[in-house]
């Protein structure tokens, strides 16, 4: 049986590595495959393609990358402090150019938690800060330290015409919890951000700088949109 092998790397092929057109490569770190399309690398298989990943220590991530209209994006954010400490803060996050100007925009942030089940809603309109109202709610007494998991999609929106693309609108839910304990409290919001701008770069601050270790992961999905 003949053996046909294709280009292969540790990382996602772009078409400065792929001269011809239906050009295979595969990525083992990842285990996946690519083909050369037209203008562009396409995924062969799976709809959701990881396009970008972080884990580190720090209270805060930002990253730089080019978000491109003809895709849907799905972002997931696991942070965590450890330690018995009460941190109150909120989570915003910063919608900017791949030059790092921040874009204007609104939000809307609606949450309930176990320990007084009140409902509430926060939003504001022409702001750079586009916020998420997802700080711990006192009641039970932590010992192993607070977690916030961030899971959100980002869909670019037309205007006059179906390439004139002005607006992002991301929208998701979160969860504030306990890192290591059977009694956690749970805080869960639904949140929607609208920005208006060329976006290429993110700014997370999960607000919960309170001392080491604090950890956060970020990893960017994307899905073809037509």
């Amino acid at each position: 049986m003949a053996i046909i092998r294709v280009k292969r790397g540790t990382t996602t092929p772009t078409t400065s590595n792929m001269s011809y057109l239906g050009e295979l490569a595969f990525d083992y770190s990842n285990e996946a495959l690519y083909a050369r399309g037209v203008s562009s690398v396409i995924k062969i298989g799976g709809e959701l393609e990881k396009v970008y990943s972080y884990e580190g220590y720090s209270y805060y991530h930002s990253l730089v990358y080019p978000f491109d209209p003809d895709y849907i994006y799905k972002i997931h954010v696991i942070a965590s402090t450890y330690g018995p400490s009460i941190d109150t803060s909120d989570t915003y996050i910063y919608y900017r150019t791949s030059a790092q100007a921040t874009l204007y925009g609104s939000y809307i942030s609606h949450h309930v938690n176990t320990e007084d089940t009140v409902h509430d809603v926060r939003s504001s309109k022409n702001t750079t800060a586009q916020y998420i109202e997802d700080s711990f709610v006192s009641g039970t007494t932590i010992t192993s330290g607070i977690t916030k998991v961030i899971d959100f999609e980002i869909s670019p929106t037309f205007r006059s015409s179906l390439t004139d693309i002005q607006q992002w609108v991301a929208y998701g839910k979160e969860v504030t919890t306990l890192s290591g304990q059977g009694d956690a409290s749970i805080k869960m919001v639904d949140f929607a951000h609208s920005v208006y701008g060329s976006l290429g770069a993110l700014y997370i601050n999960p607000g919960m700088s309170i001392g080491s270790p604090d950890s956060i992961a970020v990893t960017i999905y994307r899905m073809k949109r037509k």
